[in-house]
């Protein structure tokens, strides 16, 4: 009787079960390290309006008397992974789904369509510059100082009474014969009717004397133009920050502001972050990424947090233990809140996001 060995057909099973397992790990590798649609947020660093970044001076006063401050006032940020052209990896985006801390957000959601990487940077740029001049602006209206304004027409809306009688780069000077001081001067000048206003333009080097009617928007009249308002501050003031856009930083640079121009430390020898968007009325607006900049400013360990009372949705649930969170809506609110920590009052007994909608 003959016999037939089973080793080779054993072999060919071995190695077709490795040649599997090869397989398989690889195609695990490759989905692991796959990109993704996502943008990730994750808790970013922290910075001292009135401090340093590198040796350098974060806000440089030039032209007024200053003050030194044992008051550390932290703007906080988002380290953002992924955007247009560049992706996620799984693992980093299944990291954020299960971090408390980190955040995964859709590209659409993020970024318009086509928008390129140098489009969101341009953007993020003008967004800081523009809130670091409303910043300055808020912080001298707080401190009673005068400043001048200057509105610049951007745009004309076509279809409006504007069109064919203002135009673009015209300089508004006076109206109804009266100076033009601020956006709001202007705002309360016009009728609260059809009827027409006398405007005083520079143009091309010359002025003008034109009539426009408005047109009612939003239950105000208005021009019908898109306004560029630029500043003239009474002194000299420089920001140094680099790769860091948006406009979220704008309250704390207000209070860096006023901290430097007044005697004292606006809020003792606490170490306090905080977070919003400024306007020249003071009135604070929300932000993205707000549990991430809680949560960076506790890695900072931050003893106070001013946060944005539209915010108080996000905030509630995610308060980092041990820190305070202050609810503020006006830049009044966390002057107020910072000078009542440096009196001594007990930072439970200020305003927070418990029972805020």
């Amino acid at each position: 009787m003959s016999r037939t060995s089973s080793r080779p057909a054993r072999r060919r099973r071995i190695g077709l079960e490795a040649g599997a397992m090869i397989a398989t790990g690889l195609l695990l590798i490759l989905a692991v390290w796959a990109p993704t649609p996502y943008v990730l947020e994750r808790p970013g660093p922290a910075f001292d309006t009135t401090g340093e970044v590198d040796g350098e001076p974060i806000m440089s006063i030039d032209g007024i008397d200053t003050f030194p401050t044992e008051t550390q006032l932290d703007f906080t940020t988002v380290y953002v992974v992924g955007g247009p052209g560049s992706s996620p990896r799984i693992l980093d985006t299944l990291i954020s789904w299960a971090s408390s801390t980190q955040a995964a957000l859709p590209l659409e959601v993020m970024y318009p369509p086509a928008t390129t990487r140098e489009e969101i940077s341009d953007s993020g740029t003008a967004a800081m510059d523009s809130s670091q001049d409303l910043a300055v602006a808020a912080a001298l209206e707080d401190l009673g100082e005068e400043y001048s304004t200057t509105l610049t027409v951007n745009a004309v809306i076509p279809g409006s009474p504007a069109e064919g009688v203002l135009r673009a780069g015209d300089v508004l000077r006076t109206v109804n014969g009266d100076p033009i001081t601020s956006l709001d001067g202007l705002r309360s000048a016009l009728p609260g009717d059809d009827e027409q206003v006398a405007l005083g333009v520079d143009r091309d080097g010359e002025r003008e004397e034109l009539t426009v009617g408005t047109v009612e928007s939003g239950g105000h009249r208005q021009l019908g133009v898109y306004l560029e308002r630029s500043f003239d501050f009474p002194f000299d003031i420089e920001f140094a920050l680099d790769n860091i856009g948006g406009p979220s930083a704008g309250m704390m640079f207000s209070l860096g502001i006023i901290d430097e121009l007044t005697p004292g430390s606006l809020g003792g020898d606490n170490h306090v972050a905080g977070t919003g968007t400024i306007d020249v009325d003071g009135d604070v607006g929300p932000i993205g990424g707000i549990q991430q900049k809680l949560a960076g400013a506790a890695d900072a360990g931050v003893d106070l947090f001013l946060a944005p009372v539209e915010n108080c949705q996000d905030v509630r649930g995610h308060e980092p233990d041990g820190m305070h969170v202050v609810a503020v809506d006006t830049l009044e609110d966390s002057v107020n809140a910072l000078n009542a920590v440096a009196d001594g009052k007990d930072p439970d007994t200020l305003p927070t996001c418990t029972g805020r909608s």
